[in-house]
């Protein structure tokens, strides 16, 4: 059984993105310590953009906490900002853009883990 812990999700270091230039993540929550999610923090710079993409076996839930940008929802840019929250069930194609002047910080939940 897993045990209740905590994270100090700020002192974690921001990693470069795998595939999209001027996107950082940093691993919060992992499947080797939960089974049922993934959390990560991630920043996207001033005009940068984690481009259209699908996960097909986990949703992904999206809560802007600074920043303003845009949710690529199957095509269909919808703005976004501080508090705002976005969703794409698995299977669904959708993205990320900062159209801010300031970094857009967000909070990624993944069910279940991407790379379970």
């Amino acid at each position: 059984m897993t045990q209740p812990r905590s994270i100090d999700a700020a002192a974690l270091p921001w990693k470069p993105h795998r595939t999209h230039q001027g996107v950082y993540v940093r691993a919060v929550q992992g499947a080797e310590t939960c089974a049922d999610l993934e959390v990560r923090g991630v920043c996207i710079t001033p005009d940068a953009e984690i481009s259209q993409h699908v996960h097909e076996h986990s949703a992904e839930t999206i809560y802007v906490l600074a920043g303003e940008g845009a949710f690529d929802q199957e095509g269909e840019l919808v703005p976004c900002h501080a508090g705002s929250c976005g969703f794409a069930p698995a299977g669904a194609s959708h993205g990320v853009k900062n159209t801010g002047r300031e970094d857009l910080h967000l909070l990624t939940i993944f069910t279940p883990p991407l790379n379970r």
